[in-house]
């Protein structure tokens, strides 16, 4: 090993999976609120191209797969269609191997509705090669958490 060399410790490894998805997260919402106007250039930063969102069935976007760049941007097209206000607060990062589990308040405005909605929902997301390749999203917080512990 060479003298400057640092071997990565867990606790590292932890911090830099969380900021990945914190910044991915970021990306999503700067995105969406306008703020950002380089998805297509920004978005390797963060996501490999084979990326999978998978919202559940019950979204008003249905039971679908969002897959890679085009895939998330439209998610954010129909999101932006669907809801006046869509506000993703990670409350807790939870790293489990190669996944964070985030703990996530949902907090929403019908656009036609005008139904104001919060939720605590739960994100799993995988990760790859320092990118996020998967984020499946739960309604139901206890079943993302025994679902990242039958995978370990």
């Amino acid at each position: 090993m060479v003298a400057n060399e640092r071997v990565a410790r867990p606790r590292d490894r932890e911090a830099v999976e969380i900021g990945l998805v914190r910044d991915a997260y970021r990306f999503i919402e700067d995105v969406q609120e306008g703020r950002r106007h380089d998805f297509d250039d920004a978005y390797g930063d963060w996501f490999d191209e084979r990326f999978e969102l998978l919202p559940p069935p019950s979204y008003p976007e249905g039971a679908q797969v969002f897959r890679g760049r085009s895939g998330l941007k439209r998610w954010i097209a129909v999101t932006r269609e669907i809801w006046d206000e869509w506000r993703l607060k990670a409350e807790r990062f939870l790293v489990a191997g190669d996944q964070v589990v985030v703990l996530v308040r949902v907090i929403a405005e019908g656009h036609l509705s005008g139904v104001r909605l919060e939720r605590e929902t739960a994100h799993i997301w995988d990760i790859a090669d320092n990118r996020v390749t998967r984020c499946e999203v739960f309604l139901d917080r206890s079943e993302a958490l025994r679902t990242v512990e039958a995978a370990s």
